[in-house]
């Protein structure tokens, strides 16, 4: 033991390191918590309580008969230009085409106050210099019911936003295609608000930090929420239904002529059904990602993936975390992959990888097939020249429908290719729980498959795997089929699984 009193600057040296110790690790606490399901302060606007601007005082109706769009302009222009303030829509529908966001202020909607878009007047899609990098939906951001660029501080909180005209696909002149578009803003807060006819997307966000969306409940859109290379997002008790697309899709695009990478986004407490995936990754995957976290999460419908992390065009997927996912009514309950689509203007990009991705307490039931073709196994699978790593199943629990035939079984494995990002491009799978390949550590801790009827292709297909791990593995099997099936590979470790 030191003696203070023998050595004192010993002593002092040594608390000098403790508290900058305990300084540092306070700073990475604070914007990044330890525990993955505990989301950090992430910081939200403000606004002068006493500068408020009524939109019916700039010569909006609020009866839906005359376009507002002019008067709530005039609102928001005067509200920011005097430093800011809340934007007041009293009760009443208010008809609107391309509503122009600006940096300081909060659209304040009376419990019975609804925006809703007009048939035509919208702005037209502006130029976009790497437009061949994504969708047309993608890659303009004017053409929407209100649109902002470089903005910070702004909000939207209560009342009803309705898309009216909103559509799916390409727009025609004057039509709008999404609900809230915003390419680079900062403190965005979006509370307490029932959304519908969300067009191609309700929220379209790019190069966003400091978000937070609670409390929206979305109704009829093609995709909800995309996050398009943003960081600091918190998104919780939320409901979105009749999704044709994605709910969640965490996501990176080339319209900004760089590729950005997203971090530090949380989902929690939410119900989602979905045409497509539910919690998804892609396919726009030009940057990187990295803590990326989803629990208390239930999924009603899922007609692609439950659960989907796809790296398409050369993005770096780390650190992605899921706890306590029910999923009900699902084609695919677990899908990623890795392919060389590589849709991205920097040439250096190459071939992204899947690692570190932890998946925790998750109950599927119901995993039939939809609109985008039928049931699939949960599927993880990379390339010979990319593999997946670090990748962790732990009390997982699914229950398929069964009735796979030898045939089936015999099935070559999927081709590797660039164009085939959907669970559906796979086809048939010669496994019935989960099919695996081109891997680096996977480990299954109390992993159950079970099966409504007999399916005569082995639950467990791994290929090309170093590093399996089999802790208390347990499913159902018709007599005479084989549990797994394994080629290639390396480092298994197999214990506390009864059959194997």
């Amino acid at each position: 033991m030191i003696s203070m009193k023998k050595h004192p600057v010993i002593f002092i040296f040594g608390l000098t390191i403790l508290a900058w110790q305990s300084l540092a690790a306070a700073e990475v606490s604070s914007t990044t918590p330890a525990d993955p399901f505990l989301p950090p302060n992430i910081p939200t606007p403000s606004f002068d309580q006493s500068k408020r601007y009524n939109v019916m005082d700039f010569g909006a109706t609020g009866k839906g008969q005359k376009n507002d769009t002019s008067a709530i302009d005039k609102a928001i222009d005067k509200c920011s230009a005097n430093g800011g303030g809340s934007v007041i829509f009293p009760a009443g529908t208010y008809l609107v085409a391309s509503i122009h966001l600006k940096s300081n202020v909060q659209l304040l909607l009376d419990d019975q106050a609804t925006i809703m878009g007009t048939k035509t007047g919208f702005d037209s899609p502006e130029k976009c210099d790497f437009d061949k990098y994504q969708d047309f939906g993608h890659s303009h951001y004017h053409d929407a019911l209100m649109w902002g660029e470089d903005i910070e501080n702004f909000a939207i909180v209560g009342g009803t936003i309705d898309g009216g005209s909103l559509v799916h696909g390409n727009i025609k002149p004057g039509g709008g295609d999404k609900q809230i578009a915003i390419k680079t803003g900062k403190n965005l807060l979006f509370k307490n608000i029932t959304q519908k006819i969300g067009g191609h997307f309700v929220y379209l966000l790019n190069n966003c930090e400091n978000v937070t969306i609670t409390n929206v409940v979305i109704k009829n859109s093609r995709d909800a929420v995309d996050l398009m290379s943003c960081r600091n997002v918190q998104v919780s008790k939320c409901n979105f239904t009749e999704c044709v697309d994605d709910t969640i899709g965490v996501k990176s695009d080339y319209v900004l002529g760089k590729t950005i990478k997203s971090e530090n986004i949380y989902v929690w407490d939410c119900y989602f059904e979905s045409g497509c995936n539910g919690l998804q990754f892609g396919s726009e995957t030009a940057g990187d990602f990295s803590n990326v976290n989803f629990w208390n999460i239930k999924i009603g419908k899922a007609d692609k993936a439950g659960i989907g992390i796809t790296s398409c065009d050369g993005a770096v997927i780390d650190n992605v975390n899921y706890r306590d996912i029910t999923m009900h009514n699902i084609a695919n309950p677990i899908f990623m992959l890795i392919i060389d689509r590589l849709r991205t203007g920097d040439t250096t990009r190459k071939v992204g990888t899947i690692k570190n991705v932890t998946i925790s307490n998750v109950v599927a039931t119901e995993v039939v097939g939809g609109r985008q073709g039928p049931a699939y196994p949960c599927t993880i699978s990379g390339r010979p020249d990319a593999y997946l790593e670090n990748i962790v199943l732990n009390n997982v629990s699914i229950t398929y429908k069964g009735g796979g035939t030898q045939a089936d079984a015999a099935v070559a494995p999927p081709p590797y290719s660039k164009d085939a990002y959907a669970p559906h491009d796979f086809g048939p799978r010669p496994a019935s729980g989960l099919y695996v390949r081109n891997v680096k550590g996977l480990q299954l801790h109390h992993v159950k498959f079970q099966f409504e009827t007999p399916d005569q292709r082995p639950p467990l297909i791994a290929s090309d795997v170093d590093g399996l791990e089999l802790d208390n593995f347990e499913s159902g099997k018709s007599d005479g089929v084989e549990a797994t099936k394994f080629d290639g590979v390396k480092n298994l470790n197999v214990h506390d699984s009864p059959g194997l």
